[in-house]
Order: C-alpha cells, then sequence, then structure tokens
C-alpha cells in the first residue's frame, strides 16, 4: 500500500519541481528580456542624443560658413538658419536644427545658438566666434621682401605698470607676460633694423629672418620662418642675426638641448613661424585686399564713390558729443568751402580719387580712397584722443599709398595702403603740404594704432617718431574691415 501512495507523492513532486523550474526561467528570461528591452533603449536615447548633439553642431558650422561668406565687420549676415530635414550621410532625415546668430558690438565677435532635435531628443549648443583680421592685429603688418627700420624708430611703448607701487615696473622689459597683450610685428620677409637705437616692446614675426644690430632691441619674443631644431629639439638656427638682443624678461623658457640648465644655447624667446602653427609655433598669414566695390555699394556719401574719379580735400569736425562725424569738403587750397555732410554714427567713406585729410573723427568710421590718401594736418580722434574705444574707431584705407605730409603730425587708427602701383615705398614722407618734394627733416610724426603696407615705408625724414600700439581696435573695429571667423569656444547649454 505504501508503494503506490509513494509513487504517487514522488510523481507530484516531480510536476511541482516541474512547475517552479518553468517559472523560474520564465522569470529570468522576462528579467533578462526587460534588461535587454532598457539597454536597447538606452542605446536608441544615447544614439538620438549623439545624433542630436552631432545636428546642433552642424548648425553650428554652417552659421560658420554663412559668416565667412564676405565678412566684413558690422556687416555680418545674422539671419537666423532653419533646417527642418536634416538628413545623415546615406540621406536619411535625422531631424532638425536652427540657429540665432547674435553680433553685439558690431565688431570682434559673434554668438551662435543652436538647438536641434532629433527623436524628441532636443540639444543646444553656443558658439563663440571670433573674427580675426590681420588688418587690425598687429601693430605692423609688413608685405615686402625686407622691410627696413631706420636709426631711432620705436615700435610700441614701454608698459611701466607698477601695481604694488614700489618703484619697480611689474614688467622686467616693459612687455607684459600674455602676448595677446603686447603690440607685434608680422612679416612676409625679413626685418632688417638697418639703423642704430631700434626698439620694440612686444613680439615681431617674420617668415624669413630679423637682422639686427647689438644697439637694437626686441623686449619680447621672435618667430622667424627660419627657426629649425634638431631631432632633440636643441635649436641649431634662431633665425635671428646680426647680433639684436631678444627677450621679454620672465622664466618661460624651456632646456631645449635637455643639458639640465636654461642658458643661451636653449635660445630663450625665439619661435618658429610655420603655415601650420601650433607647439611653439606661430601661423604664417597672408594680407587681405580691399575691394573697392564693396565700399562703394555701402558708402555713406554716394556722390564721393562716382564713376569719374575726383580727388578730395575733406576736414573731419567731431559733431556735438563726438559720437558722429561732419565731413566738410573744401577746394584744394582747404581755403574754401564746397560742401558738408553729416555722417552717422557708424560710417563707409569711399571716395573714387585721392582723399587729402585732416581733423577729428567721431563713431566709427572707415576712409577708403581708390587712390591716394595724404595726411595734410593731425587725423585722431574727438577731443585729440589717440586710442580706440567703443564709441570711436577709424581706417583709412588706400588702394595706392599714404602720404604723410605734415611737418609735425599725428594720426591714429588702421593705416593701410595696398601699393597697386607695386612702387618700392607704400608710405611716404618726402613732400610738404603744399606737394612740393622736400625730403628735409621733419619735426615729429606720432602714429597711433596698426599700419598694414605692402612694399617699404619713407617715414625716416621724421626726426622723432613713435608708432604706437592700439590694443582697442582688435575689440572697436570699424564698420568694413575683412575678417575670418575663428571658432573659439563651444559649450551645451
Amino acid at each position: 500500500m505504501m508503494i503506490p501512495s509513494l509513487l504517487r507523492n514522488e510523481k507530484g513532486m516531480a510536476l511541482i519541481a516541474i512547475y517552479i523550474t518553468s517559472l523560474f526561467i520564465t522569470t529570468i528570461s522576462a528579467a533578462a528580456f526587460s534588461k535587454s528591452f532598457f539597454e536597447m533603449r538606452q542605446v536608441e536615447r544615447e544614439i538620438s542624443r549623439l545624433r542630436s548633439f552631432a545636428a546642433a553642431e552642424a548648425g553650428v558650422q554652417n552659421a560658420m560658413a554663412q559668416i565667412a561668406v564676405n565678412a566684413y565687420t558690422g556687416f555680418i549676415n545674422t539671419s537666423p538658419i532653419n533646417i527642418s530635414n536634416f538628413q545623415a550621410v546615406d540621406g536619411s532625415t535625422v531631424g532638425s536644427y536652427s540657429v540665432a546668430i547674435d553680433y553685439p558690438d558690431q565688431a570682434d565677435w559673434v554668438t551662435v545658438n543652436s538647438a536641434a532635435n532629433v527623436d524628441g531628443d532636443a540639444r543646444t549648443l553656443e558658439g563663440r566666434i571670433f573674427l580675426d583680421s590681420n588688418l587690425s592685429k598687429y601693430l605692423v603688418y609688413a608685405d615686402a621682401p625686407d622691410f627696413g627700420s631706420g636709426t631711432n624708430a620705436q615700435y610700441g611703448e614701454p608698459d611701466t605698470t607698477d601695481a604694488d607701487r614700489d618703484g619697480i615696473p611689474d614688467y622686467p622689459e616693459f612687455v607684459p607676460p600674455s602676448e595677446y597683450d603686447r603690440a607685434a610685428l608680422y612679416f612676409t620677409g625679413d626685418w632688417t633694423t638697418s639703423g642704430n637705437n631700434v626698439r620694440l616692446y612686444g613680439d615681431t614675426n617674420a617668415q624669413g629672418r630679423v637682422n639686427g644690430n647689438a644697439s637694437s632691441r626686441i623686449h619680447g619674443d621672435a618667430y622667424t620662418g627660419q627657426y629649425t631644431t634638431n631631432g632633440s629639439g636643441a635649436v641649431t638656427r634662431s633665425g635671428v642675426g646680426g647680433g639684436i638682443p631678444v627677450g621679454d624678461g620672465f622664466s618661460d623658457d624651456r632646456d631645449r638641448n635637455g643639458d639640465g640648465i636654461i642658458d643661451a644655447s636653449d635660445y630663450p624667446d625665439h619661435h618658429g613661424l610655420t603655415q601650420a602653427g601650433g607647439g611653439d609655433n606661430h601661423r604664417t598669414e597672408t594680407l587681405t585686399q580691399i575691394d573697392n566695390s564693396f565700399y562703394r555699394s555701402h558708402n555713406s556719401i554716394p556722390a564721393y564713390g562716382g564713376l569719374a574719379a575726383q580727388n578730395r580735400y575733406l576736414k573731419f569736425v567731431s559733431a556735438g558729443s563726438g559720437a558722429a562725424t561732419q565731413v566738410v569738403e573744401y577746394d584744394p587750397t582747404f581755403t574754401n568751402v564746397l560742401n558738408s555732410y553729416n555722417l552717422p554714427a557708424t560710417a563707409i567713406l569711399y571716395v573714387n580719387g585721392s582723399i587729402y585729410a585732416k581733423g577729428e573723427i567721431g563713431g566709427r568710421v572707415s576712409v577708403v580712397s581708390s587712390s591716394n590718401i595724404y595726411f595734410d594736418g593731425n587725423t585722431t580722434y574727438s577731443t585729440a584722443q589717440t586710442r580706440a574705444d567703443t564709441a570711436h574707431s577709424v581706417a583709412f584705407m588706400a588702394k595706392n599709398k599714404l602720404y604723410f605730409r605734415a611737418n609735425d603730425l599725428a594720426v591714429s587708427g588702421i593705416l593701410y595702403a595696398e601699393n597697386n602701383s607695386n612702387s618700392p615705398v607704400s608710405y611716404d614722407s618726402n613732400y610738404n603740404v603744399a606737394g612740393q618734394y622736400d625730403p628735409a627733416g621733419k619735426v615729429r610724426l606720432r602714429l597711433s594704432g596698426n599700419r598694414i603696407i605692402k612694399g617699404s615705408t619713407n617715414l625716416s625724414n621724421y626726426q622723432d617718431r613713435v608708432y604706437g600700439y592700439d590694443p582697442s581696435l582688435k575689440y572697436f573695429r570699424p564698420p568694413g574691415i575683412p575678417v575670418v571667423p575663428s571658432l573659439r569656444t563651444v559649450r551645451e547649454k
């Protein structure tokens, strides 16, 4: 009797065990499926997130491309961008993005906000795009095989900041530690300090080499195209010759030859200038040429841009509070007034012909000539201000040459001479205000701003001359300066 009962109990137990095992397997399978489903959804969400981020990045790049077309300060294309069917490389629709472009100060930077949506995942990126220009970056930009500097020429001014008021300047060579705060020179060929006592308070960049003597000095760093190193990093050629000293006074150099000390054999403050840039090198640049048709089409005085070339004799008068400029046109003797015009606070003045200029500039103004610009008197900002600020900046851009004719002369702003006649000299001081050839010694020349020169200069007629640097022109440029967009920062909002 007990055996059949036992058999029946064992069968029941087996059945129960099968049920429990099946339930356990089912539970594990369900859990595994649920986990797999969850992980798959996570992967899908991560893919959507990456795709939305990529779409937002595409919006930033699209804005960069839009800004780069005919990029001039004050004329940046800020039209919003809306792409409703952003596609992948296989042609499938990924999602959408829209871009808003903000150009707050009309000068040196642009903010873009790119909002993307892919499969319900929203992503917003903010990019800061800086507008670089070699017309406003350098104290001197010279496009010449060999640019010479004569005796007593001074570039930049010594920075004698004494923050702790101990009577000792904070900077040992009178230049700040950051290169972005220093004056800088740029030469597409060689730079030769042919005279004595030439001083640069800042950095120099020469695609060729720097030549000078021990009576002159570069208070800063030197970057040359002839700078070379060997496999271990030791300098084999500095690109600086003639005994001109180079140094910024800061202990920021490295042991290039690996001998455990930093000394003259490591060539402190000497660096390379290459097309790629990066590392110890600066990047080479090319001169941006002005486009007469652009300035003619945006001329604040259309009559000056007529098809027939006509020279204009102009005195600039700061109007009212100095926020704008009145242009007074004279006869060639600067005696009789012919016309007067009121410029807006932000203006382009284009003349088809030469310009004879003097006076004070208010607001932000670009003065452009299809030929030459003659400075027959001081041409600075209102109230004799020499440096640009948020309300004042000026550029004088000549398709050919700039002539400095007054005996005692101060000129501020961006000074550009493209020298389309390809003569050796593009800045000339051999003539007086009467137009007579008079190379005799002149008294004083003060230029405050940036000089862009195709060719060489002839300014040594001035016995006392200082070329001051105006860092504000990097930030408060006048309208119509050609620029190149450079994406510096991107962050997710």
